[in-house]
């Protein structure tokens, strides 16, 4: 089992002049300055939650370390503001996450995770977008859109 979801309510509104340039603003602003919302991460033995994260920073580093937990290779996400990190550790069709912050760690097998950071940002992209239509059309979306695509066609591709 491994979950990760956003407190859709803590989400941050974009200011009245970011709101004017979403559809075009680039990707740092976006990681960076937009969209921070609370986050829940859990696994068999680990359940974690996150105060006011940029879920488009989350959102990449997840799909990146899935990706690689995907090719049988650790996957990290590290946290800009801090020295904090999580670690995926495969092996074989499992996965052991290590959070530097606690010596519990979880465990998942691969699919799940994969399939639960597939999820994770197919959410959060809609809602952002149901919420706020101007970042329909900015590169970073499409961006994420194609990188959550890649990471669809490596989990359909993965010998059962």
């Amino acid at each position: 089992m491994f979950r990760i979801d956003f407190d859709r309510s803590s989400m941050r509104a974009p200011s009245e002049k970011q709101m004017t340039s979403l559809g075009s603003t680039s990707e740092m602003n976006l990681r960076y300055a937009y969209f921070e919302t609370d986050a829940q991460l859990a696994a068999e033995g680990l359940d974690e939650s996150f105060r006011i994260i940029p879920i488009l920073d989350f959102m990449f580093c997840l799909i990146l370390a899935a990706d690689k937990v995907g090719r049988g290779e650790a996957g990290e996400v590290d946290f800009t503001e801090n020295s904090a990190s999580i670690t995926f550790q495969p092996a074989g069709s499992s996965l052991t996450i290590l959070c530097s912050w606690n010596p519990v760690s979880g465990r998942c097998s691969t699919d799940d995770f994969i399939r639960g950071t597939l999820q994770f940002a197919t959410e959060g992209l809609e809602f952002i977008v149901e919420k706020y239509p101007a970042f329909a059309e900015n590169p970073t979306r499409h961006k994420l859109l194609a990188m959550k695509a890649g990471l669809e066609s490596g989990l359909e591709h993965q010998p059962r």
